[in-house]
């Protein structure tokens, strides 16, 4: 994995917590990771296809969530509910979003967020693929962001030669 195409994603996480929830973040010690490194209590995942391909997630241990989405929708929670766990998707979705968007001449597409709670689970790399871990602290507790990413050597303009072309 390319360092600029990691950048966006950490340019993602501070714009987003700077803008929707009046905090700053800051990066610890970027590294690359097993899938399956660290077992959070909440992880967001959300797909990534097109001329790069994908998997973003967003690692929370449970009072990292319930301050980050509490702060996001104005209201205290006490314990992860389904205001909880929704909120956790619209923020993987947002960052993954808003890091798409600084991909310019790239055709991505994101999925639909998935939630996972607990701490039993295993993440699978995308075959070669790799995970570089980012985690990230902030008052509103520690987290992290993993990327698995590819790109791909297609852009935006040959999808669409190729598209005119019959391919």
């Amino acid at each position: 994995m390319k360092a600029e195409n990691i950048n966006p994603f950490i340019q993602s996480i501070s714009e987003v917590f700077e803008s929707m929830l009046d905090s700053k973040v800051a990066v610890k010690d970027l590294h690359l990771s097993a899938a399956d490194e660290g077992h959070p209590d909440i992880i967001g995942l959300i797909g990534l296809s097109g001329t790069a391909k994908g998997i973003v997630a967003l690692k929370l241990p449970v009072p990292t969530a319930l301050a980050i989405i509490g702060k996001m929708v104005g209201t205290g929670f006490k314990s992860v509910d389904s205001s909880v766990i929704d909120g956790v998707g619209e923020l993987v979705n947002i960052v993954a979003g808003n890091a798409k968007a600084k991909f310019e001449g790239q055709s991505i597409s994101l999925s639909l967020p998935t939630v996972v709670r607990g701490s039993i689970y295993r993440l699978q790399n995308l075959g070669e693929m790799v995970w570089l871990s980012l985690p990230f602290e902030s008052e509103l507790g520690e987290f992290s962001l993993e990327v698995s990413f590819k790109q791909m050597s297609t852009t935006k303009q040959e999808v669409a030669h190729a598209s005119a072309c019959g391919r």
